[in-house]
């Protein structure tokens, strides 16, 4: 009985299915190994593609949990269409370097449009031949809701009544891409990508867990320092937390910057104070 073989676009989990179930299979099918949904027929086009090592569309293939996407096939051709979509950056990666960048659109190769390619490596006036580089899709639509908190308590001198008292944070933030030449040059590394919220098969990390500990330290060194600058008052702490937040904001953008991301949006939504302390 002949089988067909279906690969998972993200975690290339390999399945074969007899040709029967093959064609009662639907249009959407889910990987058992990762939960990954994608497109039977477009997954076999590009394996296809894949053995012969040319691409003739460059397009992206991951889904909405994924903040960093790098294509699978390594060589291209000029003439080839790379398609970037809206809320999207495309950079084609060689040799540990970041170079040409392409915003959203349909973009043909040409050696016009890819100069620092063309510079560092002479690309082929043939289109027949192939020249190498990894291209990377980074997702620059702004994720909502990194929550945060300090591990453990803040010690700090009040700054009205000179008692030295312990208190803790907890908010939420929204983080974007401002840079990907630089976020890629931080990532380097990666073998499929890089996922927004959770972990899996080919993604190195999740951005979420990898970056709730910087954000919690950044907040746990710059807090009791913006309450003493503002002259809050503990008692009233629950009317400062704008203030905090847009202060605490300022204070921690610059740890973000090095990774080419930038802090639209940042709450603290509750501070706990000490217990049991008259």
């Amino acid at each position: 009985m002949s089988k067909h073989s279906v690969k998972c676009p993200t975690c290339g989990r390999i399945t074969d299915i007899s040709e029967g179930l093959f064609r009662s299979l639907p249009k959407d099918y889910t990987c058992p190994m990762c939960n990954t949904t994608f497109d039977v027929a477009k997954a076999n086009a590009m394996g296809d593609e894949r053995k012969k090592g040319l691409v003739s569309v460059i397009q992206y293939e991951g889904d909405n949990n994924t903040f960093v996407w790098r294509h699978p096939i390594e060589n291209f051709n000029l003439g080839s269409q790379l398609v970037v979509r809206e809320s999207q950056e495309a950079l084609f990666f060689r040799d540990g370097q970041a170079l040409d960048l392409f915003g959203p659109g349909r973009h043909s190769l040409e050696t016009q449009n890819l100069p620092l390619l063309q510079k560092l490596y002479s690309l082929p006036t043939n289109a027949d031949t192939p020249f190498q580089c990894e291209v990377y899709f980074i997702n620059k639509t702004v994720q909502m809701g990194v929550k945060w908190g300090t591990p453990d308590k803040v010690r700090f001198i009040d700054p009205l009544t000179g008692t030295p008292l312990e208190i803790g944070a907890s908010g939420e933030m929204n983080l974007m891409v401002s840079d990907s030449r630089r976020l890629i040059l931080k990532l380097v590394g990666t073998t499929i990508g890089v996922a927004w919220e959770s972990e899996g098969d080919g993604f190195t990390k999740s951005l979420q867990k990898a970056f709730r500990p910087l954000i919690s330290n950044a907040v746990k060194t710059n807090l009791s320092s913006v309450i003493k600058q503002n002259d809050i008052d503990i008692l009233e702490i629950d009317e400062k937390h704008d203030l905090i937040s847009d202060n605490l904001k300022e204070k921690i953008i610059s740890v973000f910057e090095e990774y080419g991301l930038t802090i639209p949006q940042f709450y603290v939504t509750s501070i706990v104070l000490p217990e049991n302390d008259p």
